[in-house]
């Protein structure tokens, strides 16, 4: 079972004011521990709760230790958060999401400045506005399943999985064509099938402009913020995405565009097919499991891009891989519809981890509290603090 410990000791590690001697204490009880000990009756639930935590990934650690050593090379600590089930000796926890600490320094378990308790900031969801030909507006999120609109001889459809589809009636031409527009706010996505059969994912804070019927020579789309596409083949008439100064020409491929205006660079991820690129004087022609990023120095290439994470917004999951927090930062301000505010400079720590988008910014937060991350939330605004 291991040495014994003071309740009083506990909760006043749990509270963050143990001396550095105490913090020692109170750690090497914790290597001690192979299951849960009786010293925990005397802690309240929330309290026992943490304790417990803490002692399975001590021993989650042990069982890792030569998988530590290599991930605890990136700069200062990082973070794992994975769903896991998983029995150690007499402490049995049920399946959820737990946090793994990569830590060189004691952490401490109750972040004193974080105010979230109270606050309940739910996650984004299928959430868009669609803006027809003649100017008027539907809310997707509001309108009922079936027929929304006709235009020059294409129903718009809101399917029973909430998918917009567009489709051209058997038989019938025009030679009129009108432009839709797709948006989705921040906290929102959705998806949509194009007159041509391609489908669009749009991530949040993204809009998609396109003709009611591709006609002519070429088939053309304008986005902006992030959208990724499955193109319907056809090869007398390629498919182009346009986004600011960025033309992408297409046959039939799937790939994903991030464009958001606060990110450093336009990238574009190809995942089946082949793409060309060409923005200003610069062109690139893309492989599978590409990706390149295009700023105003021209196009680069990653020739080993990580395709799980780029496509961790399409799966409903934030997925981090060494990733600081001014990074995590802008995903969080974009799904949550929160402002973020760094009071000092923001850290260069490395997180790494894996959580669902349907989770509640709270619980998110108290995950990443746990790795050292000291923030307040009022209202709507995230404060980092150094």
């Amino acid at each position: 079972m291991g040495r014994s410990i003071a309740v009083s000791l506990l909760k006043k590690y749990l509270s963050g004011d143990c001396t550095v001697a105490e913090v020692k204490e109170v750690d090497e009880w914790f290597d001690s521990m192979d299951a849960v000990p009786e010293e925990l009756v005397g802690l309240s639930d929330n309290q026992r709760k943490l304790v417990e935590d803490r002692i399975f990934e001590r021993i989650l650690l042990n069982i890792e230790a030569k998988e530590q050593q290599k991930i605890i090379s990136v700069p200062k600590k990082s973070i794992r958060i994975s769903t896991i089930l998983w029995a150690a000796a007499s402490l049995i926890l049920v399946l959820g999401t737990v946090l793994i600490w990569r830590y060189h320094a004691p952490l401490n378990l109750q972040n004193k400045n974080a105010k979230s308790q109270a606050v309940h900031i739910k996650p984004g969801g299928n959430r868009a506005v669609l803006t027809l030909g003649d100017g008027s507006s539907v809310v997707l999120t509001e309108a009922k399943i079936g027929a929304l609109a006709d235009q020059q001889n294409v129903s718009v459809v809101k399917s029973a999985e909430g998918e917009l589809r567009y489709k051209i009636h058997a038989g019938s031409a025009s030679s009129d064509i009108s432009y839709n527009k797709i948006a989705t706010p921040v906290g929102g996505k959705y998806s949509v099938v194009l007159p041509d059969g391609t489908k669009a994912w749009l991530n949040a804070k993204s809009s998609l402009r396109f003709p009611t019927a591709f006609k002519g020579a070429e088939r053309v789309v304008q986005m902006t913020g992030e959208v990724y596409f499955e193109v319907a083949k056809n090869p007398n008439q390629p498919f182009k995405v346009q986004s600011g100064g960025t033309e992408i020409k297409v046959l039939g491929t799937h790939f994903d565009v991030m464009a958001y205006d606060d990110e450093a660079g336009q990238k574009t991820t190809l995942l089946e097919g082949s793409i060309h690129l060409s923005s200003g004087n610069f062109s690139q022609l893309l492989k599978p499991g590409q990706q390149a990023l295009v700023d105003p120095s021209g196009i680069k290439v990653n020739h080993n891009c990580d395709l799980e994470a780029v496509m961790a917004w399409r799966n409903d999951l934030f997925i981090f891989k060494d990733m600081e927090i001014k990074e995590i930062a802008r995903q969080l301000s974009r799904w949550y519809d929160i402002q973020v505010v760094f009071r000092g400079t923001p850290s260069k720590v490395a997180y790494t981890g894996t959580i669902s988008k349907d989770v509640e910014l709270s619980e998110l937060l108290n995950m990443l509290q746990f790795t050292g991350l000291k923030y307040e939330l009022n209202g709507n605004q995230l404060i980092i603090i150094d």
